[in-house]
């Protein structure tokens, strides 16, 4: 069976084609518009002191490298709720949303296409930090002295930070 081959709501067959403003997956026997979307993520940028924390991404893409920690949001949760479960999930740690940064779109990955949504996080207590889930290493560095950073968006976000102070 291929990709959206048959109907979700009705079980028809799906026809590709110009609907609704542009070429997708629909159902003539339904008239559902099966529409392609970003998966939204919260990347996070979390400092202490003049360091930031980045992790060591554990897995593809980017294994070994450093990035902000993050992930996608999951069905029935805000951008807050999801950072705060990245934040812990890949750190061990607690943390508030302060701020958002900002957005950029990656489109083409093994996931999919991707809206990052930039999160500034406040966190008081770093005494349980521990590498868990995507994270294979986690560690501070000084904002002006950074390893490579492994997406551009990610680059995007630590810049937009480092221009707001």
């Amino acid at each position: 069976m291929g990709y959206l081959e048959y109907c979700s709501h009705c079980g028809s067959k799906n026809q590709y084609g110009f609907i609704d403003g542009n070429n997708r997956y629909h159902c003539l026997s339904c008239n559902t518009i099966h529409y392609e979307n970003p998966k939204p993520t919260a990347t996070i940028i979390c400092v202490k002191n003049d360091e930031l924390l980045l992790a060591k991404r554990a897995f593809d893409p980017g294994k070994g490298e450093w990035g902000l920690p993050g992930g996608f949001m999951e069905l029935n949760e805000t951008l807050n709720e999801a950072a705060m479960r990245e934040l812990k999930e890949e750190t061990n740690l607690d943390g508030k949303v302060k701020n958002i940064l900002s957005t950029c779109s990656h489109y083409g990955s093994i996931f999919g296409d991707i809206l990052l949504i930039g999160v500034e996080m406040v966190v008081t207590d770093f005494s349980n930090m521990r590498a868990g889930d995507d994270a294979e290493e986690l560690q501070f560095f000084n904002l002006n002295n950074l390893p490579e950073i492994v997406f551009d968006c990610h680059s995007k976000f630590i810049n937009q930070y480092k221009g707001n102070l």
